[in-house]
């Protein structure tokens, strides 16, 4: 499936992680983080993140990568 929005409006949906699924499990990676490598990140498409990032571990690139926010994460309280 791929994902055409920007980073930029990714971020104005309230997503400021991707998540990419490799064989450390599941990691986030703060959109703010990789901006200081990438600055024109805002323009690019989640698709073309994705296919640049890398596992540190293994070397690969990631089984599946998607937008992610706080209350995505498994055990995410929104309240009692």
């Amino acid at each position: 499936m791929t994902d055409t929005r920007t980073i930029s409006q990714l971020e104005a949906e309230g997503y400021p992680w991707i998540g990419c699924e490799c064989c450390k499990g599941t990691v986030w990676v703060p959109f703010r983080m990789i901006r200081q490598k990438i600055p024109g990140l805002s323009a690019w498409t989640l698709d073309e993140l994705g296919t640049k990032m890398k596992c540190d571990k293994c070397g690969k690139r990631p089984e599946r990568y998607y937008p992610a926010r706080q209350s995505d994460a498994p055990g995410f309280a929104k309240g009692y």
